[in-house]
This record gives C-alpha cells, sequence and structure tokens, in this order.
C-alpha cells in the first residue's frame, strides 16, 4: 500500500499547475491524427509505445492476435480515433472557479479532510475465562469488546473516506490540468485500443470521452454544424437526459428544457450566480455545456443556422438485456428494454423495483406470532425473523436507484455479493439521510440488504426468463470447457479473438523497512481459475457482442460522412444528425442479430473441442428483428 505525504498532497492541491506535470500521465490526447492500426502493434500514437488490445502479458491473446484478421476492428478503431475535439472553454473555466473556490460539484470533490475519530485502545478480552454468562463480569466485558468493535469502525470508516478523497482530488486535479494544457489547440484526438474482450477505449487515462460528466463536459467536437431542422428539439432532449428525465417521451422531454428556460438561461447567462439550478441536475457540467448551447442558438435568431459542435448522446436502454433479447429473440424481454415499438419508454428498472416494492411490503405487513426472544426459536423461524425485521427497515426507503445497479449488472455477471454490496450502499445513503447510525445498525442493516437482494434477483428472474435461459446455456459450455483445463476462447462477429485471462494468480508480499508492496504473477503458465472463467463468460460474451454493434455502426457513420463517437452503449453525434445516426445504429443491430451467432459459436467449439458433447441451445422466441427499426426507444 503507497501513501502519498500530505506535503506532496498539499503541493499537488495548491501549487500551479506546472508543478503537476512530473506526475501527469504520458499518454495524453494528441494534436494531429493517431496513426492508423496497421498490426496489433502499430498503430495510435507515433513515438509511444502502442498494443491495440489490452492483454495484461497474456501469450495466448497476443498470439491469438497475430493470426486474426483484424481489418475491420482496426478500421473501426481508425474511424472513432479520427475525430477531431476541442476543449469546451465555456465549461473548462466554471470548473475551474469551482475548484478554486471550493465549490463542492459533481466531479469536483470536498477539499478538506473528515474529522477522524481517535483509533480506541483495544480492551481485555478475556469471557474465555469466565465460566459463568450470565454474571456481570462477563456481561460488562462483553459490552466493552461491542463498543470497541463500534468505535474502530467508526475510525476506519472516516479514514477511508478521507483515502477516497484524496483519490478523487487527485483525479480532479489531473483533469483540470490536462484541460488547461490542451485549451489553446483548435484540434486535439485521441487514440484508441481495445481491452481484452474487444470492447473500445480511449487510450489517455485522465481526459477523454470515456471519463466522468466532468471530462465529458469540458470536451466537445472540433467541427460545428448548423442545426437544422431538428438539432435544437435533440439539444432539449440531452438536456433532460442529463437532468434524469429519461424515461418520459422525446417530447416530454424538449418541454422540460422549455419550461425550464428561465434556468437554463441563468446558467448560461451567470453558471456561479443565485441560480444554480444546472448544479443540481445529474450531470451537470455536461447540463452546463448544453444549456449555453441552447441559449446561443436561440438568441442567434435563427436556430436552424446555428452552428453547434456540442454532440449529443443516444444511449441503450439497458443494453446488457437488449443484447440477450436479441439473442434469444425473446419477445416478452425485448418489450421489456424497449426493441418493440411503444408510445412511450418502457423503463425495466422501475418494473423491478414495484416488484420489489410489493414483495417488501407484503412482508413488513406481517406480524410473527411466535416470540422472537425465546432462545428455543427453530431454523426456519429464525429465518422467518430475519426476514420480517429486514423488510421492516427498508420498506419504504426502495426507488428506482436502489435496483438500478443490480440489473443493469445482473446481465454481467453479477454475483449474489456483489448485489447485496450495490444495494447496501443504497440503503446505508437513504438511512444517513433519516439519521440512523450506520456503524451502531451494522447488523441489522446488512441483514436487511441480504433479504432485499434475495427478492430483488428473484424478480428479475421472472421478468428476464429468456436471458435466463441463454446465460444458462453460456455458462453450462464455459463450464464443459474449462474441465479440459482449457480458458474460455472465442471470436467476435467482427473479428476480435478473445481468450479469457483468469488464472489462479500468486501474490508475492516484498517487506521492506518503509513498506509492503505486493506483487502478483498472472502468467498463462499459472492453473485456471475455473471459477471465474464460468461466472465471467456470460458477461464477456455480451460485451463483446455491444462493442461490435459499436464498431459497426462507428464504420456505417464513416461511410455516410458522419462524425462519431461513443463510449460503449452511448452513441455521439451532432445535433443535425441524430436522426440519421438512429437509423444507422439500427441496421447495423438487426444485421449483427440476423447472424446465427449462438449456432456458430457451438459449432466452433464443437470443432476445436470433439470430445465435448455441448448442451442444445435454448429454444427461440418469436420476437422479429425488423420491430427494432420502428422502436423509438432502442437507444434514447
Amino acid at each position: 500500500l503507497l501513501l502519498m505525504h500530505d506535503d506532496i498532497l498539499k503541493t499537488i492541491m495548491e501549487d500551479s499547475h506546472d508543478s503537476k506535470l512530473p506526475i501527469s500521465s504520458y499518454q495524453k490526447p494528441m494534436v494531429v491524427p493517431p496513426k492508423k492500426w496497421v498490426s496489433p502493434r502499430e498503430g495510435g500514437y507515433y513515438w509511444l509505445k502502442s498494443n491495440i488490445m489490452r492483454t495484461d502479458g497474456s501469450k495466448l491473446q497476443q498470439e491469438a492476435l497475430w493470426r486474426a484478421d483484424l481489418s475491420v476492428v482496426c478500421d473501426g478503431l481508425d474511424v472513432l480515433s479520427s475525430i477531431p475535439w476541442k476543449i469546451n472553454s465555456n465549461v473548462f473555466r466554471v470548473a475551474k472557479e469551482c475548484w478554486n473556490s471550493k465549490i463542492v460539484i459533481g466531479d469536483i470533490p470536498l477539499q478538506e479532510r473528515l474529522e477522524v475519530p481517535p483509533k480506541p485502545p483495544r480492551p481485555d478480552y478475556f469471557p474465555q475465562k469466565i465460566s459463568d454468562k450470565t454474571s456481570e463480569a462477563y456481561k460488562e466485558n462483553k459490552k466493552e469488546i461491542e463498543a470497541y468493535r463500534y468505535a474502530y469502525l467508526k475510525h476506519n470508516r472516516m479514514k477511508q473516506k478521507n483515502m477516497d478523497l484524496i483519490s478523487l482530488q487527485c483525479s480532479a486535479v489531473l483533469k483540470l490540468d490536462q484541460a488547461e494544457k490542451f485549451e489553446s489547440f483548435n484540434e486535439i484526438f485521441f487514440p484508441y485500443n481495445l481491452d481484452f474482450r474487444g470492447r473500445a477505449y480511449p487510450i489517455p487515462p485522465h481526459l477523454s470521452t470515456v471519463g466522468s460528466d466532468l471530462c465529458r463536459g469540458m470536451l466537445t467536437f472540433a467541427e460545428a454544424k448548423p442545426l437544422g431542422n431538428r438539432g435544437l428539439y435533440w439539444l432539449k432532449v440531452h438536456l433532460a437526459n442529463l437532468a434524469g428525465n429519461d424515461k418520459m417521451s422525446f417530447d416530454d422531454r424538449a418541454l422540460f428544457a422549455e419550461e425550464n428556460m428561465e434556468n437554463i438561461r441563468a446558467a448560461h447567462d451567470s453558471p456561479l450566480g443565485e441560480n444554480r439550478w444546472w448544479m443540481t441536475l445529474d450531470d451537470p457540467f455536461q447540463a452546463l455545456a448544453t444549456c449555453h448551447e441552447i441559449v446561443q442558438a436561440i438568441d442567434s435568431g435563427s436556430p436552424e443556422s446555428y452552428h453547434c459542435s456540442l454532440p449529443v448522446h443516444m444511449d441503450g436502454s439497458c443494453n446488457g438485456l437488449q443484447h440477450y433479447a436479441a439473442l434469444g429473440l425473446d419477445l416478452g424481454g425485448g418489450r421489456a428494454v424497449n426493441l418493440c415499438k411503444s408510445e412511450k419508454p418502457q423503463d425495466v428498472y422501475s418494473g423491478v423495483m414495484k416488484e420489489v416494492i410489493r414483495q417488501v411490503a407484503e412482508e413488513a405487513s406481517k406480524d410473527l406470532d411466535f416470540d422472537e426472544s425465546a432462545e428455543n426459536l427453530s431454523k426456519e423461524e429464525r429465518q422467518a425473523l430475519k426476514r420480517n425485521r429486514g423488510a421492516k427497515l427498508v420498506n419504504g426507503l426502495i426507488d428506482r436507484g436502489v435496483v438500478k445497479r443490480t440489473v443493469m449488472t445482473s446481465v454481467y455477471g453479477v454475483t449474489f455479493i456483489g448485489a447485496m454490496n450495490q444495494i447496501q450502499e443504497k440503503i446505508e445513503e437513504k438511512l444517513e439521510e433519516k439519521g440512523v447510525d450506520i456503524d451502531e445498525n451494522e447488523n441489522e442493516i446488512h441483514s436487511a440488504c441480504v433479504y432485499l437482494a434475495r427478492v430483488t434477483m428473484d424478480a428479475m428472474g421472472k421478468l428476464f426468463s429468456g436471458a435466463r435461459e441463454t446465460m444458462k446455456w453460456l455458462t453450462e459450455c464455459a463450464r464443459l470447457i474449462t474441465q479440459q483445463e482449457q480458458p474460455v476462447a472465442w471470436i467476435s462477429p467482427i473479428g476480435v479473438p478473445v481468450v479469457q485471462p483468469y488464472r489462479q494468480s500468486k501474490p508475492h508480499t516484498i517487506t521492506t523497512i518503509v513498506q509492503s508492496i505486493t506483487l502478483v504473477d498472472q502468467s498463462d503458465d499459472l492453473p485456471l481459475h475455473k471459477q471465474r472463467q464460468v461466472s465471467a463468460f456470460p458477461p464477456n460474451y455480451v460485451h463483446s457482442l455491444d462493442s461490435s454493434h459499436m464498431l459497426l455502426t462507428a464504420l456505417e457513420m464513416d461511410r455516410r460522412g458522419l462524425c462519431f463517437s461513443a463510449v460503449h452503449d452511448s452513441f455521439w453525434t451532432h445535433p443535425c444528425d441524430v436522426d440519421e445516426m438512429n437509423e444507422a445504429l439500427r441496421d447495423c443491430f438487426i444485421e449483427l442479430y440476423k447472424q446465427p451467432l449462438l449456432e456458430n459459436l457451438k459449432e466452433k467449439w464443437e470443432l476445436r473441442y470433439p470430445t465435448i458433447t455441448f448442451p442444445d441451445l435454448p429454444e427461440k422466441g418469436t420476437l422479429d428483428l425488423e420491430e427494432v427499426r420502428t422502436a423509438r426507444y432502442f437507444f434514447q
């Protein structure tokens, strides 16, 4: 564990930007178009070493890349890398002033340290020496231990919060530093490469389009295009999305912007004045950039002719489930995630939320008819008591945000523990707002969130039975492959060879006078981590599909002569070109899933592993992929 000295941290936080130059990444945005990818090790930066894939040293993955036909992948990465960007000076200057004025907003964190209570002295632990557990000495010592545990947890929690704040402070400084350095350039570029699943990422780690709200707000296309007939409409929709109002119709979203025109104009005229409405939105810095463009377009007198460089985003609706529904032609699942035509967007998170609220309220209304203080309760009675207490604790706290992350990550292989942690984080936030001491009630909260995670995952299983069947098939196939002591591998629809890297890594701890450092060996020679190979395969396979869809859309947009960028399932273009991008991304999605993807996957595995009898493919549903063309809220 490496800890930063307080004097160094103070220098980073308070001195001029020049002092941060030595600690900035050497992988920065470029001021000339990146080099085209021509091989796995040639492309991107001109002088810095670049690899087309982040392989973490896996020789199997590297060998597969050299044998593969990467022409489509290289072309797609070149399209993304060739898009010129520039720093949005209006947003950058406001963000810099927020930092200098210590205004906490979005990615600009608190700059003071939180008060950490002193570490409590450890009490003597001797209950085992007391034979009589009913004695006052035993009870007193038990109380001391409980008090110590509570104080120790409080100390560690606040200490961790300070460490997290330091990390957020450094991140904000590095982003602002790079934005300042590149503000004077008319064009900057982001070279792209892939992770091992084929997902595309900008290589620069701090300032890029894949970054946080602050990063995205400070970036805009270098090219400005007239808004045309629909550009202002899409800017208004975009603002509503950034405000969190993304589950109403497009027209209602545009109306939301029109009804808040006074607030929008205040954000444009005096962003740090009395009216700071924009700071209350979900993505404040991107919202500020959008407010500026809306006002400028209206004040130009001819919005259709106003030249705008701000990208508008269209995001997939729980995109992982969209890919599962398309794989299995699951009509019910497809309807829930907007693959079918509807007048208003379907909200899968709200659907799960309503079912969870119903079950929790039903459980919380029960009055158990046995003595809770009795010591001879059966196992079933104790479990019923836990469920009931858990339901009573969380009843009334459940909203869309509590279940959203778990629903979103369910198709990406979230474990039960992972789901419970996601839910507990949100529940603790709500309890803290009500004045509940989280440390003092830690056990009760944990138990309640275990119950709530079970209810949530059960509700999802019922709603997306088709996706569950496909996941089950993928998981079983991966299990059979790992039994042959082989890593799970496949080729994505656009030709990316994927070899899962999970091995039983061996950590080695080196202790010095100053510190201890742990090194991890991840060689291909290590034994397979079979559990991770199996559990990670379904989400990794879906990621290889969503990356294929994105890169195919990038190539189609380039063919049409339009600017395009993307962050996985969030597709970006100029406001005037949103309608054409919506058409292109639907065309590419339909063409992708017209292919027999699971059949091809099974066929290639059967050739590679002739001794394995793979299970039959899950039965497909009746979803008509052509309906995606008229599904208005497929991406929104």
